[in-house]
């Protein structure tokens, strides 16, 4: 079993010890400093709850290590493809220079060939709607303006919820 799911089980674990100690002291409901001391005392929340955090902890700087790694293998890729690039315009220029078509080297054979003619775009404004692909996509800042003066045919105000914060020192 692996560790998240030892935590899973560890939390299943601690919501029903936590709902026996509300049927067993329906006072705890009330009182939330009471609850809070209770459940430290009594329960292994606070130990589980640290071992979630590290998980986390652990989790978030993985992957915060792994987005730098792919910005850092994305630059070097960037520099290989124009070191490519140049190298590719050096052989053209060489290729034109000596006035041959192709060359067959013992590594690869460099030609030159005619490509077909690509299509240019000069004013983008001018094109016609039938030539254009038009992507159709909900403002969410102006849908919650306008929910805030009336109503939205197809929009609503969703029910707000509840999210967690970890902040770790």
């Amino acid at each position: 079993m692996s560790n998240a799911n030892y935590l899973a089980y560890d939390v299943t674990v601690l919501e029903r010890e936590f709902a026996d100690l509300l049927a067993a002291f329906p006072e705890l409901a009330e009182d939330e400093e009471l609850r809070a001391d209770t459940i430290e005392g009594e329960t292994d929340a606070h130990r589980v709850l640290a071992r979630i955090v590290a998980v986390e902890r652990d989790a978030d700087s993985m992957s915060k290590a792994i987005a730098e790694r792919q910005r850092d293998l994305a630059a070097r890729k960037a520099r290989h493809e124009r070191r490519k690039e140049a190298m590719r315009a050096l052989l053209f220029r060489l290729l034109k220079a000596a006035g041959l078509p192709k060359v067959a080297l013992p590594e690869a054979t460099v030609s030159i060939t005619k490509k077909a003619a690509g299509v240019e775009i000069i004013d983008e404004a001018l094109l016609p709607d039938n030539v254009v692909r038009l992507v159709r996509t909900p403002d969410k800042a102006a849908i919650k303006e306008a929910l805030a003066a009336g109503d939205v045919p197809g929009a609503r105000m969703g029910e707000p919820g509840e999210t967690l914060t970890v902040r770790a020192a």
